[in-house]
């Protein structure tokens, strides 16, 4: 004899985040040109989809924003190229962003994504030398990964609230 459901036994909520373990619930890919006329865009989409994640939306927009500039003027994708944006988020509350560019402008003084131990230059009031560290500052985590293709990847996770340990960073052409 079939049992009437009960009421009760209701199936939890599954679509706010921290409510379910480690599901996907924000998955965004953009590809933009590579000109700073973009970035007010871009951290509109951000701001969007990380609506329902007030502990990392202020940081996600901000980081993004800075490494879409840096791949603009330090990658050839900022001469007419591509860069791709990726936005990942799960239900406990983790959060990746990723730009990645087309590879580095025929430069000497262009190199790896990494934060300078020194400053060229000494002006309080310069205008470049700090995304990087902003990055660090912001992120639980941070890094990059060499792309096939002669690209850079730059990667960011913010953590969860409440987070006491950040899961292993994600490898390239890993899925969350």
């Amino acid at each position: 004899m079939d049992t009437p459901p009960n009421p009760n036994d209701q199936e939890p909520d599954l679509s706010a985040p921290g409510s379910g373990p480690g599901r996907l619930t924000v998955s965004e890919f953009w590809e933009l040109p590579g000109d700073p006329a973009f970035c007010p865009e871009l951290r509109h989409r951000i701001r969007r989809s990380l609506a329902d994640y007030p502990h990392a939306v202020d940081d996600a927009e901000l980081v993004v924003a800075e490494l879409f500039a840096n791949a603009c003027h330090h990658s050839v994708s900022g001469d007419g190229g591509k860069i791709s944006v990726t936005l990942s988020a799960l239900r406990t509350g983790l959060v990746l962003v990723t730009v990645a560019d087309q590879g580095p402008k025929a430069d000497p003084h262009t190199r790896l994504p990494s934060i300078p131990h020194t400053r060229t230059d000494t002006g309080l009031l310069s205008l470049g030398g700090r995304g990087l560290h902003l990055v660090a500052a912001l992120a639980a985590d941070w890094g990059h990964w060499n792309i096939d293709s002669g690209g850079y990847t730059v990667w960011a996770l913010f953590a969860p609230p409440g987070a006491t340990r950040l899961p292993d960073p994600p490898l390239p052409g890993s899925n969350l």
